[in-house]
């Protein structure tokens, strides 16, 4: 007797994660990364700074004579992409924390530049953390601009969005269907717009006059709201919409210049830039209804472009499991000697191997008919029983019992030669 078996892989992860050792839960919100020009020599060219949500800690992040700007945390909080100007062009890089240079600084890796010679700025992550929506730039007059996608070490680069006009701070919504952006309608106007993933199709979001400056929409952490910059009200102010471009709400009243926000990862502050002149900028957060605005930097020159960075917690080690079924057998079993003229049931025994990482799970065996010699089949059909047969758990290499049991008669008639059957043995769930 043969036994073939089937084994099912699904797809999927399950999320393995270290506890962290207090009994409080780990805050959500991280550090804010933010472009200071206070550790700069040159005037036109700042570096990334990192602080603390309440402005203090404040650390120097990138260590570079280039101007380094448009920075965006990575979903886990552990990286940031940033614009960077490099060998007199626009390029983008990646900021690890997890690594560390000998001088203790974390580690910078250029992203290479595109082949034909365009520009890559204002990178944003993919929610899922594999790859990068950016602005790409010709650099051959007309220039133009359109929104990319590449992988996190710069290939696979690929249009998301080619328009007439061109587009701006590109992003994906958190479920990753929709693209938002903003859009050039004219000499210094801008209005924000939004593209289905599935369709292609374009809608626009908020564009409030012919001469208007809608721009940096930012996605809130669940996609519910969008909050973004304008010069409704006659100077540049923050607002707040919902994704469909329904419900407007001004946050900031005042004559100062307010532009990039950027959401807390639990969406409960928003961050953003205020500039009381063309050389005094400072980074300030508030509630996401206009209340309780808070000052984070106070130098006297540019501090700017804030994004905010999911805390990845102390020490956090984790890893992901694949979702697997997995079923072996020892190979084939056999009944012996069936002996023609007695009434006697044989019994033979073979074992199977299970691990699955489903919260639930069934061995199951196709229907075993009558074992078969050429055109010759037994009268009285096999029976298999298997022990376990259930599990209400993940298992690894677990064994089962496989019992194979054959009744004949003494008034069976047996054909000279083997008789066999081949059967499936299937391992499921409805639990990956």
């Amino acid at each position: 007797m043969t036994h073939a078996h089937r084994a099912w892989l699904l797809a999927g992860a399950i999320g393995l994660a270290s506890a962290a050792p207090s009994a409080a839960a780990e805050p959500v919100n991280g550090r804010l990364v933010y472009t200071s020009f206070e550790s700069s020599a040159d005037p036109l060219a700042g570096d990334l700074w990192t602080m603390n949500a309440d402005g203090t800690d404040k650390q120097q992040a990138v260590f570079d004579p280039a101007y380094d700007a448009q920075p965006d945390w990575s979903p886990d909080g552990t990286r940031i992409a940033f614009r960077n100007r490099r060998n007199s062009r626009f390029e983008s890089a990646i900021l690890d924390f997890r690594v560390r240079d000998a001088a203790g600084r974390p580690v910078v890796t250029d992203i290479p530049h595109a082949g034909d010679g365009t520009q890559t700025t204002q990178p944003s992550w993919f929610p899922n953390g594999q790859g990068l929506l950016y602005r790409r730039t010709t650099t051959a007059p007309p220039t133009r601009s359109d929104v990319w996608a590449m992988n996190l070490d710069g290939t696979n680069r690929r249009p998301v969005v080619v328009l007439p006009e061109d587009q701006f701070y590109p992003s994906f919504s958190p479920d990753m269907r929709t693209v938002l952006f903003s859009t050039v309608k004219g000499a210094d106007a801008r209005n924000i717009q939004a593209m289905d993933v599935a369709t292609g199709a374009i809608t626009t979001l908020f564009d409030h006059s012919p001469r208007s400056y809608d721009s940096a929409p930012a996605w809130s952490p669940d996609g519910r709201q969008i909050a973004f910059e304008s010069d409704l009200d006659g100077d540049r102010e923050i607002y707040v919409m919902n994704a469909d471009g329904s419900n407007v709400r001004q946050l900031t009243h005042n004559g100062n210049w307010e532009e990039g926000p950027a959401w807390s990862p639990d969406g409960t502050r928003l961050a953003f830039t205020r500039a009381l002149s063309n050389t005094d900028y400072n980074v300030w957060t508030m509630a996401p209804d206009g209340t309780d605005q808070r000052q984070l930097t106070t130098y006297a020159g540019r501090d700017e472009s804030p994004d905010w960075g999911r805390n990845p917690g102390p020490g956090t080690v984790g890893g992901t499991v694949p979702a697997t079924l997995a079923l072996s057998l020892d190979g084939a079993a056999s009944f012996g000697t069936f002996t023609p003229g007695l009434d006697r049931e044989y019994t033979v025994s073979a074992r199977a191997t299970v691990t699955s990482t489903a919260g639930s799970a069934t061995l199951s065996v196709s229907d075993p008919g009558h074992l078969e010699n050429g055109t010759y089949h037994l009268p009285q059909a096999l029976r298999v029983e298997m022990t376990p047969a259930t599990w209400t758990g993940p298992v690894s290499n677990t064994t089962v019992t496989l019992t194979f049991r054959q009744a004949i008669a003494r008034t069976d008639a047996l054909r000279t030669g083997t008789y066999t059957k081949t059967l499936t043995f299937t391992l499921t769930t409805t639990d990956p």
